[in-house]
């Protein structure tokens, strides 16, 4: 299965082939097979406090879908509920084979907008690929994009290469922030374990505090790493500005899974599941996330079991539109 741990590794300059995959973008009607069993819960939301206005979707959950036709997903993507887009770096850039003029308003058409792109985590590594870096920041500021972000450093393996990255990614939300967009950091499970004691998420952000960088907090990964998302939302307010909402599998599932596929390290086992299906309790999470700064929330969706990626992330788009009133 391709998570994007494998894609980092393999994309070099974040170029990959992508599997393709034979069924068609859905329809409807498939989707809604099995919708019962998500989980009521506007109820909870609503007396926590959170509600939304809109949601997004990273495209890395439909990566194999628009890697055959990206205007064409798009358009149903638009037509599931999702309002905003969070692209990411593959063979055909950010703005999927289009100008950025063109992306954008191919979006806007579909009642979708870009709000965020996920690029080359070397930019805060390598001095050599600034010029590159800028150029990104102009074509994604003519738009109006309002966030680029790192989405994995897990080659990273000392406290001094974090703090050298860390540096870095300062050095990159200052060129962005001329030009009002917001360099941010994706975490995963890796940057909530200890390096001599010490966690990398810890370094990050204590060495970005008071700066232009914010982060991207990916609720199910911090939660991988048995870490507790509220605690972390509480500790640093205003320090994680977007989210990835996507859901873990309960435990049995969890085990059944690493037997199957050999996997010994839970905290690295790809094991999401439709919102609301699965043990993370979103309306409390996400209630805690809005109260300390947290300005977007991105559905993001990497497994999927007996059914296609475009069905997954319909049911969640189905899932989060109950938090809308």
């Amino acid at each position: 299965m391709n998570n994007r741990r494998d894609f980092i590794k393999k994309a070099g300059a974040l170029s990959i082939a992508l599997p393709l995959m034979s069924t068609g973008l859905g329809c409807k009607s498939e989707v809604s097979k099995g919708a019962d069993t998500i989980k009521e819960t506007v109820k909870e939301a609503v007396k926590s406090g959170f509600t939304l206005d809109e949601f997004g979707i990273q495209l890395w959950s439909v990566r194999d879908y628009m890697a055959k036709d990206a205007k064409g997903t798009l358009k149903a993507l638009g037509e599931y509920g999702y309002n905003t887009i969070e692209s990411f770096q593959g063979e055909q850039g950010v703005f999927w084979g289009m100008k950025p003029k063109e992306y954008a308003t191919y979006l806007s058409d579909h009642n979708l907008k870009t709000i965020s792109t996920h690029t080359d985590p070397q930019y805060a590594l390598d001095t050599k690929k600034r010029d590159e870096f800028k150029k990104l920041v102009d074509d994604t500021a003519e738009i109006g994009l309002k966030y680029l972000v790192n989405p994995y450093m897990a080659f990273l393996k000392t406290q001094d290469e974090f703090k050298k990255a860390t540096d870095g990614m300062n050095q990159l939300g200052t060129i962005c922030e001329k030009y009002g967009i917001q360099y941010c950091y994706h975490n995963h499970a890796y940057s909530f374990q200890p390096i001599d004691g010490v966690l990398p998420q810890n370094i990050m952000m204590d060495g970005t505090a008071g700066g232009p960088v914010g982060f991207e907090m990916d609720i199910y990964w911090v939660a991988a790493a048995g870490a507790d998302p509220i605690e972390w939302l509480k500790k640093y307010p205003n320090r994680f500005v977007l989210s990835h909402v996507k859901d873990r599998y309960k435990e049995p599932k969890i085990m059944e899974i690493m037997k199957e596929e050999g996997v010994e390290d839970k905290s690295a086992v790809s094991a999401s599941c439709v919102l609301g299906t699965g043990q993370l309790d979103f309306p409390k999470i996400l209630a805690v996330a809005k109260e300390n700064g947290m300005k977007r929330f991105i559905v993001e969706h990497e497994r999927y079991d007996d059914m296609t990626s475009m069905e997954a992330v319909q049911k969640d788009a189905t899932y989060m539109k109950q938090f809308r009133v």
